[in-house]
């Protein structure tokens, strides 16, 4: 498969990626400020619960001022939270009891309610992510990508980075390897030595110029 053909399909998946990306950041646009006033909302009606002093006449400006304060906090903490995924699949044998019950449809609600209060700030970062990733693609030195891509398609095999460096000495490898690294497919290895390949999808989705597996 000859170079041209190689950067034209990075061309157009590059393109397609940013199309996708900015549906993705409108529409967090869209649905956050109803995650945010369902979140805030929440958490003015659990201040308001807990909240003892009833005849207070400014006691729902500062529930509303204790569920923003919160919100924000919220903000933080996700900024901050580690993003692993979490297995919640209890191995276990389940507890029948009526305590068992009891303590696991608390835990589903508890889950649940983080799940709604935790929204807002995830649509906050995920429209910031993709607006970071449309940035970066349009940064993008195709010609370099596509040389890689190119280069490794020949190949066919692992490649490691002196042999990319010897048959492309013009490339800048270290620039361009987090360039290329969003293609799904796009395999590095950092075990000495250090190298590069393509899963046998992705080739098979250049030479036939599909998208990315």
């Amino acid at each position: 498969m000859d170079f041209e053909s190689v950067k034209a399909w990075l061309a157009r998946q590059t393109g397609r990626e940013i199309r996708i990306r900015w549906l993705l950041a409108c529409l967090g646009i869209l649905l956050t400020p109803f995650a945010l006033i369902v979140g805030i909302f929440l958490l003015f009606a659990f201040a308001r619960m807990i909240s003892k002093d009833w005849n207070d006449p400014n006691i729902d400006v500062k529930c509303i001022w204790v569920a923003l304060g919160i919100m924000v906090l919220l903000f933080v903490v996700n900024r901050f939270m580690p993003r692993e995924k979490e297995n919640y699949y209890d191995h276990d044998e389940p507890d029948g009891s009526l305590i068992g019950d009891y303590t696991h449809r608390k835990k589903v609600q508890a889950r649940f309610l983080l799940w709604i209060l935790f929204t807002g700030p995830r649509l906050v970062d995920w429209v910031i992510f993709s607006f970071r990733r449309i940035y970066r693609l349009k940064k993008q030195d195709t010609h370099s990508c596509a040389a890689l891509l190119w280069l490794l398609l020949l190949k066919g095999r692992r490649t490691p980075y002196p042999d990319i460096i010897r048959e492309l000495d013009w490339l800048d490898l270290e620039g361009t390897l987090p360039q290329v690294a969003w293609i799904p497919g796009v395999l590095c290895f950092q075990t000495q030595p250090p190298a590069v390949t393509l899963t046998d999808d992705l080739r098979t989705a250049i030479r036939q110029g599909s998208p990315p597996p």
